[in-house]
């Protein structure tokens, strides 16, 4: 399966890094601008002196103004950022003034340098600040602006000046070209640039995901999804929620939906479970603005609902690859779908929403359909409508129905236990940690284990399923991407299983010590006009951004190489007039 855009970004993560504090890249730029100074070959103190003010003071200069001058144009940039991005420039004529020296040719390096400099600004200034060619011009320039006048303490050649004014126009044209070959793709399929994506992805790293949530509310569309609560109640009190939304709680981190579970958690009284739902990354939502209308709508089905104190023995059934662990409460179902051992990633929206019909056409009053998301590997495949897997859901969810059906009712009890998470969310676990619910009926004790996480490795649901004192079982994830912060991060790759495993299995002994009559019920309500990235716009998003960067190296590659050789020719024929 190819990386789709979540993996994408989420692996485009660890290359960001935050920038250093402004009087670093200044200090350091200074002290880098007197060394390199000793490439002029003008006599010791003379080269300090000409690194300082070819070098080292239009760096300062253009570091203090840049900021202020971005933000009058429209743009965003911190001086931090200003600083970096003279400290960058300043490297880059450090490196072609050596070179220059090792051809006797120091100064025409730095001029050289200079029209890079502007070029490489104007990239930088494009993707960070704002996609305003004409607004990014003057701030992009002024490293070569105030270079170019302390040049005239050097050199009186008017060739000097031909070559810097040549130089400009070769690099940031040349850099212009990169940029509208980034931006283009993107623009065609979504109406917005990709160096958009670029800058709203940096934001998001600084101030928060609303930069890059403003991207993606732009190519967003709105859709309606069906959320379920199934509640448990203990006289007046919550004792347990269940809450199912049908949206993929993506992209990543806190951006858009990746904080679903936490948020619906921390909304929602008694202790509250937010197994993953049948959605896949087109599900995303774009903004965590549009999680309080999913929260709404769990409310207002928590309103609905009708409780009884009868239930059935949970009952699974396999079909094929696919297992459902059912069991009703009332006149309502909570099926539960695994794939295990097959590994597999989400259920598609459609699939889920097909075997809830089914389970009511079968005389469910309500049904839910969980998708446990509890085995995967690498690029493992969704499961998509039409394919095997999905009939097999399908009429795995209609036959365990009708058996629950036709099941005794006895009476409920409920036990629960929560434990914290055991390590840092770089290690597969979010912050909501471990719940595990026991439901007892006729004797018979059900648990589902809830870990706050994104998937899990091979093999170790049913490890833990084979440890736990009870007559059946089930281990589902949140499948939160509040712990994908760079890449994958499954739950069982970076933590001890057997420390898992007991944990969880004491969990379970726990929530069977705490086992009481309840009653319990099921609504569901649709969350209407929620923004999600849309139909097949995850797939259309990470081909395009594959796309670009796979071909982007060497198109930027290509570009460099052909404003140098057009730079050199220019500035040898001009030296040579």
């Amino acid at each position: 399966m190819e990386k789709d855009v979540d993996d994408r970004v989420a692996e485009l993560a660890k290359y960001l890094f935050k920038a250093p504090q402004w009087t670093y890249s200044i200090l350091f730029l200074l002290l880098f601008s007197l060394i390199i100074g000793i490439s002029f070959d003008y006599g010791w103190w003379s080269d300090i002196r000409a690194g300082l003010l070819l070098i080292g003071i239009p760096a300062i200069i253009s570091a203090l103004i840049s900021s202020p001058l971005t933000k009058t144009l429209g743009g965003n940039m911190t001086l931090n950022r200003s600083s970096l991005l003279a400290l960058i420039g300043t490297v880059v004529i450090g490196i072609f003034c050596i070179t220059g020296a090792l051809f006797s040719a120091t100064l025409e390096g730095y001029i050289m340098a200079l029209g890079i400099v502007f070029a490489v600004r104007m990239l930088i200034l494009l993707s960070v600040s704002s996609n305003n060619l004409w607004k990014m011009m003057t701030p992009a320039s002024l490293q070569t602006l105030f270079g170019g006048v302390f040049l005239g303490l050097y050199t009186h050649s008017v060739v000097h000046y031909i070559n810097l004014i040549s130089g400009c126009i070769i690099f940031v044209l040349a850099s212009y070209l990169f940029a509208r070959y980034i931006d283009a793709p993107m623009k065609k399929a979504f109406g917005v640039g990709g160096l958009d994506l670029i800058k709203g992805f940096i934001t998001h790293t600084a101030n928060g995901p609303s930069g890059i949530e403003d991207f993606f509310r732009d190519m967003g569309e709105s859709v309606d999804a069906p959320v379920t609560v199934l509640s448990f109640m203990r006289g007046d009190e919550e004792k347990a929620t269940f809450v199912i939304p049908n949206f993929h709680p993506g992209l990543m981190g806190e951006i858009g939906g990746g904080n679903l579970p936490m948020m619906m958690t921390e909304n929602l009284d008694g202790m509250v479970f937010v197994p993953h739902g049948t959605a896949y990354h087109d599900f995303n939502l774009v903004s965590v603005e549009e999680i309080p209308k999913v929260i709404s709508a769990a409310k207002k089905a928590l309103n609905n609902v009708v409780y009884a104190d009868i239930g059935t023995k949970s009952i699974r059934i396999k079909k094929g690859n696919t297992t459902i662990l059912g069991q009703r409460f009332g006149e309502s179902v909570l099926l539960t779908s695994s794939q295990c051992p097959a590994p597999t990633e989400d259920i598609e929206f459609a699939v889920g929403l097909m075997a809830m019909a089914e389970a009511r056409v079968k005389g469910a009053k309500y049904a839910t359909l969980i998708d446990a998301h509890n085995c995967t590997e690498a690029y493992a495949n969704v499961i998509n409508p039409g394919s095997h897997a999905s009939y097999e859901i399908i009429k795995a969810a209609s036959d365990v129905t009708e058996e629950l059906l036709a099941t005794k009712n006895a009476r409920i009890r409920l036990g629960v236990s929560k434990r914290n998470p055991m390590h840092s969310p770089d290690k597969g676990i979010g912050a909501l940690g471990i719940k595990v619910a026991v439901v007892e009926v006729l004797g018979q004790k059900t648990a589902y284990a809830l870990i706050d996480g994104n998937n899990m490795v091979l093999g170790l649901r049913d490890a833990i399923i084979k440890a736990l004192p009870v007559d059946e079982a089930e281990v589902m994830t949140t499948d939160t991407h509040g712990v994908n912060f760079g890449g994958s991060n499954f739950i069982g790759a970076r933590i001890d299983h057997a420390e898992l495993i007991n944990t969880i299995r004491e969990m379970t002994e726990e929530a069977i010590e705490d086992l009481e009559a309840v009653q319990a019920g099921m609504a569901t309500e649709f969350a209407e006009d929620v923004l999600v990235f849309g139909s097949h716009r995850t797939a259309q998003l990470a081909s395009t951004v594959n796309t670009i960067i796979s071909m982007g190296g060497g198109l930027a590659i290509s570009i460099i190489v052909a404003a140098l050789a057009l730079a050199i020719f220019v500035f040898a024929r001009n030296l040579r007039i």
